[in-house]
């Protein structure tokens, strides 16, 4: 027959869904726990918002207006093509240290006040009195750190690096201490009255320092891909402040840009002012030869005859001046170009009739004043500044090439221009030598005086252009302050106050499940069975009616799914076996109450203690286990008849009879695989109809396993949280190696409030009247009385705990 086959048995196991009801129901247990945690998080929030302070975020539109050097142009083709400029130059330049350093010196950003609340510091920017650096703020190279207190009479002031303190007495200091590098005095429109007995922070940082902090804290981006707008934002706590800085930042901007353009308009005057010295002189030595030739030849008039070929020949003349006066231009700007041993801007539209030229000129100049910025703050070997000096190269090599290459189309149109006016000049073969000689002096002076008109309007226009220059730049909107701080958020604050509380129980409580490896509930024994039923839950109850109806109940179940899965045999009586794995675990009270559940049904019932080792079913009589022989002393002695060793006893008005294990023999394997004991077993079958043994545990000892063949049913039992997973594995494990006969579960000790609640027992003491501690002799102990615990023993608080500090101790002991 094979054990695990009966009408009762269930099937194999199958794999259930998870039950998400379920794993809440478990969580749900703790709620007083997970409200606590939330009460707790939002008063840290609560406190966090109250004593932070809040984050303003500021931002400032400007838009980049494309720079055609202020001159109107009727090019109706970039009316309607996307403007040229890159604006990623422009937020370069805006998030460039040059930038930022000369706004921190601008604003004295370097000195940070701070006021020392009772609980909190927050940041000061109209503080009551003003620090300055001795030296000069920009000279701090390394930070410095004060606490200033107000008193009645000045400052009580501490060094943080040195803790030195010292005493004014007077609100205006001017130290000569080594220690004490800096000047104080009161600031304007603030009664430094009013702050007597207030604590500040002051904080002298090195400017580099703080103009490197300071780019990390502008953003710079575009308002679109499209757009020419940038929108500048800062973040900070006081919002006048933020404001004040995105501003002045876009003012600094803005004067940088108009110097650059009027460098250049500089250096156009510059060159005019050295080129009006050369033309002067060279007109004042025109003039006096002239003046010279003419008194020592005694020349007056041109002759009224040679009018008409003069008319022609002034043609030639005026053609050959205009040829020679822009070979003249572009040599000046050749012998500039040739000057330069470093990049420096070159002459700007000085009057020369080649587009190329003055294109690569202007050119030039955007590129030079592009690279003698990024020359400051960056290192030789930078890409962008190695690109702009490739790129100067190349423009001053186009240059070059286009001033000689016009030099020889000028030089050729004057000669062919002088063939020309050497016909003309043939048709005055009558006209003395000395007029054409003096024609050929006016026309070196006429020149000259129009290349000094020239750059005399030049000059002018320079001068206006230099004085009129307008900032390249469109403010859209200046600094503005949302009212609302981006931090801390509120909504998020307490949003993840609630889920931090709801977590941190959440996580306490699911090690603590993964941690304990002990039965609770029914559905625990199930997922480990592998089919094997489970007869019935008994309730840890305590001894009220209620409580004592409950257990009545629980073990009529237990009864009749007994009967259910044991084989039926009217001739003999039924063997039942009550065991479990280790001590503790309710195994005597099942098999006590069974024997009474079965004598309330009329049954003739005999309970038999087999449990040789730690015999603990005299307490239910209430009698010293001494004084009461039993099975032991029955196997033992052959001469002895076992029906004198019962006792009767009477639960609920129902009677059995009881055979207690008797004296502790030194071999209890022996007697129990004896011919007598088998023959014993006979005669009960023959006499009683239920015969329930409670035998040993069936772990530490192999008692029950020598007997187990007998039993037509085995009745484990595995009590809640007490009984380890591992061992309802160990129970099935003997079921499928057939140790066991026809094997079934009894579940004990089910607490009715719940298995995990905060607020359920977790006592193992049953309130039966009766304990549950072994101690056995040969060194199979099974522990203490449960009602002898010590604290970390008790409850699943406790346990788990313990076993956490055990493994840990474990872990760290091998180490």
């Amino acid at each position: 027959m094979n054990p695990n086959k009966n009408s009762f048995s269930q099937s194999d196991e199958v794999n259930k869904p998870i039950s998400i009801k379920e794993i809440i129901g478990k969580y749900m247990q703790f709620w007083p726990w997970f409200v606590l945690s939330v009460l707790i998080s939002l008063f840290f929030a609560m406190n966090y918002l109250r004593y932070t302070n809040n984050i303003y975020k500021t931002e400032a539109s400007i838009k980049i207006i494309q720079d055609n050097n202020q001159n109107v142009s009727i090019d109706l083709s970039k009316v309607f093509t996307k403007s040229s400029i890159n604006l990623d130059n422009e937020k370069a330049i805006f998030k460039s240290y040059r930038l930022s350093e000369k706004l921190v010196k601008k604003l004295n950003l370097n000195i940070n006040y701070v006021f020392k609340g009772t609980i909190k510091e927050s940041n000061l920017y109209s503080p009551p009195f003003i620090v300055k650096y001795k030296y000069g703020n920009d000279s701090i190279n390394k930070r410095l750190q004060y606490s200033i207190k107000i008193t009645k009479n000045g400052y009580t002031i501490e060094n943080e690096n040195s803790k030195k303190t010292i005493q004014t007495s007077s609100f205006w200091f001017n130290s000569t201490i080594k220690n004490f590098p800096i000047t104080i005095h009161p600031a304007e429109n603030n009664n430094i009255t009013n702050s007597i007995g207030k604590s500040y922070g002051v904080s002298l940082n090195p400017t580099k320092a703080t103009a490197l902090n300071l780019i990390n804290s502008i953003g710079v981006e575009l308002l679109s891909k499209e757009s020419d707008i940038i929108k500048l934002s800062i973040s900070g706590t006081d919002q006048s402040h933020s404001e004040n800085v995105l501003n002045e930042l876009v003012k600094i901007y803005e004067e940088d840009g108009i110097k650059d353009k009027q460098e250049v308009y500089k250096k156009t005057i510059s060159f005019v002012d050295d080129r009006f010295i050369i033309i002067k002189r060279d007109l004042d030595s025109i003039e006096e030869a002239k003046k010279i030739y003419k008194t020592k030849n005694n020349l007056s008039f041109l002759e009224s005859d040679a009018n008409a070929s003069l008319g022609l020949k002034n043609n030639k003349d005026q053609a050959v001046y205009d040829v020679q006066m822009q070979l003249s231009l572009a040599n000046m700007l050749k012998e500039d170009l040739g000057k330069q041993t470093v990049y420096n801007l070159l002459p700007d539209n000085i009057g020369l009739q080649n587009g190329t030229i003055n294109g690569f000129v202007d050119k030039f100049n955007t590129i030079v004043l592009q690279y003698q910025k990024m020359n400051t703050s960056a290192g030789i070997n930078n890409p962008a500044l190695q690109s702009y000096t490739s790129t100067l190269n190349n423009l001053k090599n186009n240059i070059n090439k286009s001033v000689n290459g016009y030099i020889q189309q000028l030089q050729s149109t004057i000669n062919k221009t002088e063939v020309a006016d050497k016909n003309a000049h043939n048709d005055f073969s009558t006209i003395p030598e000395k007029e054409k000689i003096l024609r050929s002096i006016e026309r070196q002076q006429n020149l000259k005086e129009s290349l000094y008109l020239l750059l005399l309007q030049k000059r002018e226009e320079a001068s206006i252009n230099y004085a009129i220059t307008t900032s390249n730049i469109k403010i859209i909107d200046y600094a503005i302050s949302d009212s609302n701080a981006i931090s801390p958020k509120i909504q998020t604050t307490y949003l993840s106050a609630i889920l931090f509380g709801l977590f941190i129980p959440f996580l306490i409580i699911f090690i603590i499940f993964s941690l304990d490896d002990k039965v609770h509930r029914i559905g625990d024994v199930e997922k480990l069975s592998k089919g094997i039923p489970i007869l019935a839950e008994i309730p840890d109850v305590l001894d009220t009616k209620e409580g004592l109806q409950q257990k009545v109940e629980a073990f009529r179940t237990l009864v009749n799914n007994t009967n259910f899965i044991t084989p039926f045999d009217e001739i003999e009586g039924k063997l039942i076996f009550v065991t479990s794995a280790k001590k503790g675990e309710g195994k005597t009270f099942v098999a006590y109450n069974l024997a009474s559940s079965y004598a309330s049904l009329e049954k003739k019932t005999i309970l038999i203690g087999t449990d040789f080792r730690n015999p603990q079913l005299h307490k239910h009589l209430q009698k010293n286990r001494n004084e009461i022989k039993g099975l032991s002393n029955y196997l033992h002695k052959s001469s002895s008849n076992w029906r004198d060793l019962l006792c009767r006893q009477t639960e609920n008005e129902c009677e059995f009879d009881i055979l207690l294990a008797g004296d502790i023999p030194p071999n209890p394997t022996l007697l129990l695989s004896s011919e007598r004991f088998k023959d014993t077993i006979a005669e009960f079958k023959k006499e009683y109809e239920i015969i329930i043994f409670d035998t040993a545990p069936s772990l530490l000892v192999s008692d029950s396993l020598i007997i187990s063949k007998n039993a037509d049913t085995t009745l484990f039992v595995v009590r809640s949280d007490v009984t380890e997973k591992q061992l309802v594995q160990y129970a099935v494990k003997l079921s499928e190696d057939e140790k066991i006969n026809n094997t079934a579960f009894v579940l004990n000790g089910i607490n009715l409030k719940g298995i995990y609640g905060y607020n359920y027992s977790y006592s193992y003491g049953y309130g039966y009247g009766y304990g549950y501690g072994y101690n056995y002799g040969y060194g199979y102990g099974y522990g203490l009385d449960e009602a002898r615990k010590k604290w970390h023993q008790r409850g699943l608080i406790g346990r788990i705990g313990w076993k956490f500090f055990r493994k840990f101790y474990k872990v760290f002991s091998k180490k």
